[in-house]
């Protein structure tokens, strides 16, 4: 009871990524109680609940809301949930707030209007870019008449997405083109909705990609509304390098320039000044003004660590302003902030913008798998297919002719590389042994490529150990002539000068590294007990694997953070183990023929290794992009590291391990990788030509129709010390390069990836 009130009830539909948010800022209401979470995935649920502190809801919904238990809903289940889960509960005779977008038509939102009015009910949604401070800072002007009548609104929303950069195409918003605007931009058209109200009308125009299972992909729209009181002027960019979300608002007597990313904003006024001096009263103010806010904002973040105040975020502070303000107004029974009636118009900028971009295309049909039947003579199985170096594997395989099976998780995923006649496939996950049941039977090898994550970093190395252990015992089981497993030069001690072929066991003090490393010593470790019950297997550990569909800023170069800023594990300047992954995969099919290497491991680095700092000014150069790199002093490195470890654990960050020395030590590759016995017992030949690798490493990653803009052997500036380097890129006198070679490589380039493909 609070005051003589009972406390309001609130239940959690869904206990995804967003889902700690809710719990956050209901727990900062004291007049709230938590009553319980669901999620379909129960063992989610149950972890969730713990963590918080909260009842998990195991049982059937509809049975446990006939009990009456909770007063409110959060329904923060995938978008095409929204609508379900929101009706049952407010049948049930709960208020509900649905998590953005609350609806995927403007119709269905008037529909759960309608239900909630029936039930005597109230229904909102969590448009939180509306209560972003930056957003709220600019209401106030506006009620104020600061800026005067307001007539126009510009947005820029240009953000990364984590999930292109990950290969998770399979999410709801790729599922059909108009999807991305239910995801992501109703956060604009909520905020012009505020200023300008309803849409009226929109031009667009548009930029197609096609994503790597195939389907469409709208990355970038540019919009111009008309609305109701104003018009407007959007660009959506979707998978950009540079996050920018900023609005400019501007009136009769002023305008506003509010940096959302940020957490900054810029006025400027007319003033009773001459044009001169009227542009210097307000560049001082403006300038004076952001100071000073960038100054608070460090100063509000260290409070926060200190937990002397809450999150300074200002996303998270958006999201709690939005969550809090919803259920004040159901507690003093005043209009909701955000209720179905304002949710159903955002909903129309969706749809308008979607017909004018002729996006309107139904979501279709999920694939279905063809039934793989039995194993073919020869047949390999290459587990990890889909991924960087797995694609690699199968198309070598393909074009050598050999039969091959990929183990297939999620067929929405699914590359279109793999929608071949002459590839079998089999659905399911590489930890499933009914799956490996079904691939492995009548296989001549496996090649183990998969691999999992975590958040938790001891549950990384547990499944990662007991997965191999499943496969291995299905190879077993299948009699499978060899398995290949794919580990990872990450496995091994590297921190000491040197040189180390195959034979060198992995680390032997598991316990100081990371926990990737640590899920595959753990993984090798099981290889060799599985020998004895008659595992035949082969370890190959590649090192710093770099190609077309890899991702330029790899973690072996340094610890990237920004994705244009490494930091270096040492000096940089000592040679990396580089690799294309073509030349892994050809190590890896190397590794299913040779004979008598069964229990045997093999490093694989190539023949050109490029130092860390020379690796970065190619990549500068080359995609014209301001990549830096900053040589760190390991012991500093870990200091920093240190730190960020104290501030997990002062905000009780789940699996925050410490920082170890030894394991920095180890990423900076101060041992040589010697492959004489990879190429000895493999038949392998890595690509030894200077200028083929950093065109297949380097030159790949540059926007298309630039790869001929930077000349060959052109000094490029050292971005640690500002000098031009002193040697051309192929270490020898400069030459004039090899035309014909270029266009060669180029071509082949070209015809393996289309122009639309995505980087």
């Amino acid at each position: 009871m609070l005051f003589g009130m009972p406390k309001t009830r609130v239940v959690l539909f869904g206990a995804g990524f967003i889902a700690p948010i809710h719990v956050s800022a209901l727990k900062r209401c004291r007049w709230i109680e938590i009553a319980g979470v669901h999620d379909l995935d129960t063992e989610r649920a149950r972890r969730f609940a713990e963590t918080h502190g909260i009842p998990a809801i195991e049982e059937p919904v509809d049975a446990w809301l006939a009990r009456g238990e909770a007063d409110v809903a959060h329904v923060i289940v995938p978008p095409d949930a929204h609508v379900d889960v929101a009706r049952k509960c407010l049948e049930a005779g709960l208020h509900v707030i649905v998590e953005k977008p609350i609806a995927l038509t403007s119709a269905e939102a008037r529909e759960l209007a309608a239900i909630a009015e029936r039930n005597g009910k109230r229904i909102g949604v969590n448009h939180n870019m509306v209560f972003h401070p930056a957003v709220s800072g600019l209401r106030n002007h506006l009620d104020r008449e600061r800026l005067g009548r307001l007539e126009h609104v510009a947005i820029v929303h240009n953000v990364p997405l984590r999930q292109l950069g990950t290969g998770d195409v399979g999410h709801f918003m790729f599922r059909r083109e108009a999807n991305i605007l239910f995801e992501q931009a109703v956060h604009p058209f909520s905020i012009l909705h505020e200023l300008l109200g309803p849409c009226r009308d929109v031009v667009a125009q548009t930029q197609r990609r096609t994503l790597a299972n195939g389907r469409p992909f709208l990355d970038r729209w540019q919009l111009s509304m008309q609305c109701e009181r104003g018009t407007a002027q959007v660009l959506l960019a979707f998978g950009q390098d540079h996050l920018e979300t900023t609005v400019h608002a501007i009136g009769t007597d002023g305008s506003s320039r509010l940096d959302l990313a940020r957490n900054t904003s810029l006025r400027t006024n007319k003033t009773r000044w001459l044009d001169p001096f009227d542009a210097a009263m307000n560049g001082l103010r403006g300038g004076a003004g952001v100071v000073l806010q960038g100054a608070a904002s460090a100063v509000n973040y260290v409070l926060s660590l200190a937990k002397i105040r809450g999150t300074t975020d200002p996303y998270l502070v958006g999201m709690e302003r939005s969550l809090i303000a919803f259920h004040k107004a159901l507690r003093d029974q005043r209009p909701l902030p955000c209720d179905a009636a304002a949710a159903a118009e955002v909903l129309e900028y969706c749809e308008r913008t979607a017909d004018a971009a002729n996006a309107t295309a139904p979501e279709p049909p999920r694939p279905e798998l063809p039934e793989p039947g039995p194993a073919r003579d020869g047949e390999i199985v290459v587990t990890g297919g889909a991924g960087f170096v797995g694609r690699n594997v199968v198309t070598q395989l393909l074009d050598a002719g050999r039969p091959v099976t990929v183990l297939v998780r999620n067929p929405v995923k699914m590359p279109t590389m793999l929608r071949d006649d002459r590839i079998r496939l089999v659905r399911g996950d590489a930890a499933d042994p009914a799956a490996l049941d079904r691939a492995f039977a009548g296989a001549h090898a496996v090649i183990h490529l998969a691999t999992c994550m975590a958040d938790d970093p001891a549950a990384i190395e547990r499944e990662m150990a007991d997965a191999t252990r499943t496969v291995a015992r299905a190879c077993e089981k299948h009699g499978v002539r060899r398995l290949v497993f794919a580990s990872t030069s990450a496995a091994l001690w590297l921190g000491d000068g040197g040189s180390i072929t195959g034979e060198a066991p992995p680390d032997p003090r598991p316990e100081t590294r990371g926990a990737y490393s640590r899920g595959k010593i753990a993984s090798e470790a099981v290889l060799r007990e599985e020998a004895s019950r008659g595992l035949r297997y082969v370890i190959v550990r590649p090192a710093i694997v770099v190609g077309e569909g890899g991702s330029p800023d790899h973690s072996g170069v340094g610890l990237w953070v920004r994705d244009n800023h490494c930091v270096g594990w040492g000096r940089g300047d000592n040679p990396l183990p580089f690799v294309l992954a073509r030349d892994v995969a050809s190590a890896l099919i190397g590794a299913v023929d040779a004979d008598d290497i069964d229990g045997k491991a093999y490093n694989l680095a190539g023949d050109v290794r490029l130092s860390a700092s020379q690796y970065i000014r190619e990549l500068r150069t080359w995609t014209r992009r301001d990549y830096r790199y900053h040589p760190t002093p390991t012991w500093f490195m870990q200091t920093i590291e240190i730190f960020k470890w104290l501030v997990k654990k002062a905000i009780r960050r789940r699996g925050a391990e410490f920082p170890s020395y030894r394991d920095f030590k180890s990423r900076g590759f101060f041992t040589s990788l010697d492959t004489t016995d990879a190429k000895r017992d493999l038949g392998w030949t890595p690509e030894a030509d200077r200028n083929a690798f950093i065109d297949e490493a380097i030159v790949i990653h540059a926007p298309r129709g630039t790869h001929d803009a930077a000349p060959a052997d052109a000094p490029t500036a050292d971005t640690t010390s500002g000098k031009a380097p002193k040697e051309p890129r192929d270490g020898s006198a400069p030459t004039d390069r090899d035309s014909s070679t270029d266009a060669s490589n180029r071509a082949g380039r070209d015809a393996a990836s289309p122009a639309d493909s995505p980087r």
